[in-house]
């Protein structure tokens, strides 16, 4: 061939790589047109591409498509599903590999072809076609929250549920790095898992206000072994509010209300008679009823016994599963400011109990301190009181240790 042969390339439109200059990199050095003219032109391309796929064997989705170029460099990659559409991928080192960027699906058939440029300006392509294994059975995050494009309170953390159960360590560290968390301002914060099926991710110090938040949910590739597989995850997004903080003093009989650091009001309060004491510690708005039915024999109390009780209660916040809320309480507002006598919950006059459910929403805090019986809240299972663990004890729960989230 011709020492003169002109260098030219021809880009196709989808090259997903930088383009190539006219003067190109070897395993040697640099190949110019001086050296060009002491040496003789290759008929065919010095450059392979290599592609980490066979067509026999079926791809694990979850495993990036890894595409190399020896002795040249890669100027165009497409991967492409049976709907045509493109996979996105990018450089993974330099120009000279690539790898998709985005999950595969199961059980689907791809096509992909690249192409690599060596020092002579010449070209190689290779195209491949692979499909994707087919799962015995899927692993869901079936419960997510809180719910998509909610306002919630600091204090919220994020719960992701799953459909099976999920015990192996490095399985749990596996889907810990697929949930992938993101936010407005970058926040340190750990996953921690709560029981079998169940994991939270609770930031170090309180969500701050206004922040925007989204979580990808998604284990499509994550290996559970026996054949089964995660699958897809249903999108989050969600914003934090103004920080509404009540402060419970038991000893004292009265709340104070404060929305991001300033104080609203301080209202007279009830709270648990002996044998029957609030739980101290930290407690999150778990929702709000304006009517609710409160019948002492749901939490152990018989119907006959001088404690027990049935009665139509108005606007009742929760703060525990088993059955501890701020609401109204006309029945004791002689003793609201002066005694306790509630049967665990904190009561408050019906015009400041409407007040306060007014003023809160789901992921608010409530702490009360002060109680004489050293009943704490349960830092796991009676709620949202991961806040009552330090930060260390609350890593512990995770696999994968402290992470910062990535920014929207």
């Amino acid at each position: 061939m011709s020492r003169e042969r002109a260098l030219h390339l021809r880009w196709t439109t989808w090259a997903v790589l930088p383009a190539v200059p006219l003067v190109f990199v070897t395993g040697c050095g640099i190949w110019d047109k001086d050296r060009a003219a002491e040496a003789e032109w290759p008929e065919q391309a010095v450059a392979r591409v290599v592609v980490d796929v066979r067509p026999d064997r079926p791809v694990q989705p979850g495993k990036p498509i890894r595409v190399d170029a020896h002795d040249g460099r890669l100027y165009a990659v497409r991967l492409t599903g049976p709907d045509g559409r493109v996979i996105p991928g990018g450089n993974a080192a330099g120009d000279t590999s690539w790898s998709n960027s985005e999950p595969l699906a199961y059980n689907t058939k791809y096509t992909l072809t690249a192409s690599a440029v060596d020092a002579y300006g010449l070209t190689a392509t290779r195209t491949e076609s692979f499909t994707t294994l087919s799962p015995e059975a899927e692993v869901h995050a079936d419960k997510v929250l809180p719910e998509p494009g909610s306002t919630v309170g600091v204090g919220m953390p994020i719960t992701v549920g799953f459909d099976r159960p999920i015990t192996d360590p490095g399985r749990r560290a596996a889907v810990e790095k697929r949930l992938a968390v993101a936010s407005s301002v970058p926040i340190e914060g750990a996953w921690g898992w709560v029981d079998d099926s169940t994991v939270r991710f609770r930031p170090k110090d309180y969500w701050p206000v206004g922040t925007r938040l989204s979580v990808v949910t998604s284990l499509i590739g994550v290996d559970f072994g026996a054949g089964v597989y995660g699958g897809e995850g249903k999108p989050l997004a969600f914003q934090v509010g103004d920080a509404v903080v009540a402060t419970v003093d038991a000893k004292a009989h009265q709340m104070t209300v404060s929305r991001n650091g300033q104080p609203l009001k301080t209202l007279p309060v009830t709270a648990g008679k002996a044998g029957f004491e609030t739980r101290s510690g930290t407690k999150v708005v778990l929702g709000k009823e304006a009517h609710v039915l409160m019948d002492g024999t749901t939490v152990g109390i018989a119907a006959d016994s001088s404690d027990g009780y049935r009665l139509d209660v108005y606007w009742a916040t929760r703060v525990t599963w088993s059955g501890e809320f701020v609401h109204a309480a006309p029945w004791s507002v002689a003793s609201q400011g002066s005694a306790n006598v509630s049967h665990g919950c904190v009561g408050m006059s019906t015009e400041d109990a409407h007040w306060f459910y007014d003023q809160v929403k789901l992921g608010d805090l409530v702490t009360v301190v002060n109680t004489d019986s050293g009943k704490a809240m349960e830092p796991i299972g009676n709620g949202y009181g991961e806040w009552n663990l330090d930060w260390d004890d609350w890593v512990g729960h995770g696999t994968t240790g402290a992470v910062t989230t990535t920014t929207l």
